[in-house]
């Protein structure tokens, strides 16, 4: 099997002497608009149009420059120079962090809807002005936000690293066999339980030998984010998170609720799934994953790409040829390797129309589905590629709405192209293994994040984290699993538990996965119209409120009533799959 890595040329050559300049330059940039910021205000309007201008400049650079360090260490989690860079960029933006509280709390005693009227830029940006606005209620002082953003990189992003370097060097040995984390982890789609089975033992078993410390990691994380949100005045950090989510807590709940209310419907299909793979009771942890039907064969790399393109241009020749450009340009890190972090992500470069794609691609159906799923996320990005630089950013919930639309084309087409009930029965239970993760795991990831918040006063050990996991799957799954074959680790799985300024990172996926699907829904209600308001769509995620953007569609998101239809949709395929398991058995 060739390597097939990325190609980062259009970012950089490497760590030369053009990346060097590209951070001095950056950094003089910086100095400039802490210098600006922090100067006297003689002309509104001008004051904040310079400020503007600044931030477009740093942006454009900032990204090509972090983008080229972080996407370098992802496939190479040892690449001292690259951590080393990224080190080096957070120690060049921390010189904006005093001016940028300066200027906030300047922006709380201006009228900038007065102001928009007066200036071009400042309309163009009204929406950013106005969410820094409203956020100086939440800043420290200039000194106090300064150090927090240096000692922040010695605690939080430190401690987050220990846990990506714990799973990414990880090797597990397997039948003799050294295999990676990812490797082993992709062991669940495997076709033979007796491999699925001893690849989650063996994998449970690894965890023991760095769960001590990743656990500090991860208690130390919430800690240093329940005393910073206390000290800013967020009553909790969900909701801070939802602040930067740009949605409402309406929002969330009506969504919670409606999948709470959906949970044995998915129990059901999973204990049908049980009964079909020849278990007696509830479904073991190792077998939600098995492949099911009669198309468990595994796919070569230019087999994924060509039922991706076709599946794509099904829905638009645009779409079809975005997804070509990317196979054809190296935009895509395809196979597990040493080193290369786990899971599969797309890192939006809009300021050179690009984007950058890491899988861990093994030829699973399931990895047909991720390899859409990405190309989804780098198609939103090449429509806000056009927007102005300071609108190239979406809240995390909107962050999942082309990726989940992309993965409903492509199950559709695979579905089209398939009269078997035994190759039926294998697509879509493959694409109700993804809806059942991003609706039950996700709602067990929600509320083990939530336990994990109310005790964050003190250290938490491994076996509270364990216990708290287990009880969260449990209450998610219901009596769908078997409750004696769970996975206790799935915190220290997780990535995106680390991180101290993205928290509850789970709910958006939710959020995506169902607002997609309502999407979808409108698509094939009438694909002509739809087809011609989608990229408008994807273009305004960055610049508005969540329900906003869904408003723009005719959908009010704050209604239980969308998300119970939305779900209503996976439940009409939790049937299907269920009368097929009864009738292959």
């Amino acid at each position: 099997m060739k390597a097939i890595n990325w190609d980062l040329n259009d970012l950089y050559k490497g760590f030369d002497e053009t990346f060097k300049n590209d951070l001095t330059k950056l950094d003089n940039l910086v100095q400039a608009m802490a210098a600006h910021l922090t100067s006297e205000v003689k002309d509104d309007v001008k004051y904040i149009e310079e400020a503007l201008k600044f931030d477009e400049k740093i942006t454009v650079l900032g990204c090509t420059i972090g983008s080229f360090a972080s996407l370098t260490s992802s496939t190479d989690v040892s690449n001292n120079e690259a951590l080393g860079y990224l080190s080096k960029l957070s120690q060049i933006y921390r010189g904006l962090t005093k001016p940028s509280v300066v200027f906030s709390r300047y922006l709380t005693t201006v009228n900038l809807d007065e102001l928009a009227t007066k200036s071009e830029l400042i309309n163009k940006y009204l929406y950013n002005l106005k969410k820094d606005q409203d956020g100086a209620k939440h800043l420290l002082s200039e000194a106090e936000e300064s150090l927090y953003a240096k000692l922040s990189e010695l605690s939080s992003r430190s401690w987050s690293q220990i846990q990506t370097l714990a799973t990414s060097n990880m090797m597990i040995e397997i039948n003799g066999e050294e295999k990676t984390f990812s490797d082993v982890r992709n062991m669940a789609y495997d076709s033979d339980q007796k491999l699925r089975k001893l690849a989650y033992e063996k994998e449970l078993e690894a965890y023991e030998k760095v769960d001590d410390y990743v656990a500090l990691a991860l208690t130390n994380i919430k800690r240093e984010v329940n005393t910073m949100n206390e000290l800013r005045g967020y009553e909790s950090a969900l909701e801070k998170t939802l602040d930067q989510s740009n949605m409402k807590k309406e929002t969330l709940d009506a969504m919670i609720s409606a999948m709470k209310d959906f949970r044995p419907r998915f129990a059901n299909y999973l204990k049908a799934k049980s009964k079909y793979l020849g278990h007696k009771g509830s479904l073991p942890w190792y077998d939600m994953f098995a492949p099911v039907g009669n198309l468990n064969k595994t796919y070569t790399y230019d087999e994924a790409k060509s039922l991706v393109f076709n599946a794509f241009t099904s829905f638009s020749p645009k779409l079809g040829n975005f997804a070509q450009k990317t196979f054809d340009k190296n935009w895509i890190d395809v196979y597990p390797k040493k080193g290369k972090r786990g899971g599969a992500f797309c890192s939006n470069q809009p300021q050179i129309g690009q984007s950058r794609i890491l899988l861990n691609f093994t030829g699973a159906l399931d990895n047909v589905s991720t390899l859409a799923h990405e190309l989804g996320h780098a198609y939103h990005g090449e429509i806000i590629s056009d927007n102005a630089p300071l609108h190239w950013s979406y809240s995390m919930p909107l962050a999942e709405t082309a990726s989940i639309f992309c993965e409903a084309i492509m199950n559709d087409f695979l579905l089209s192209g398939v009269k078997d009930d035994s190759e039926k029965l294998s697509i879509l239970e493959m694409g109700l293994q993804g809806d059942t993760q991003v609706i039950i795991d996700i709602l067990s990831r929600f509320l083990f994040e939530s336990k994990v918040f109310e005790s964050a006063n003190r250290p938490i050990s491994k076996h509270e984290m364990k216990t708290w996991m287990l009880e969260a799957q449990k209450e998610a799954y219901q009596d769908g699993l078997d409750h004696q074959n769970l996975h206790p680790y799935m915190w220290l799985v997780k990535g995106h538990y680390y991180s101290a300024g993205l928290n509850f990172y789970n709910f958006p996926y939710a959020f995506g996965l169902l607002f997609g699907k309502g999407l979808y829904a409108q698509y094939l209600k009438d694909k002509e119209a739809f087809i011609k308001n989608y990229d408008k769509l994807l273009k305004l995620t960055t610049m508005a409120d969540a329900e906003d953007v869904a408003a723009s569609m005719g959908i009010d998101i704050t209604e239980k009533s969308f998300w119970v239809d939305s779900l209503k949709m996976i439940e009409q395929n939790i049937d299907q799959v269920i009368d097929l398991f009864k009738k292959l058995s």
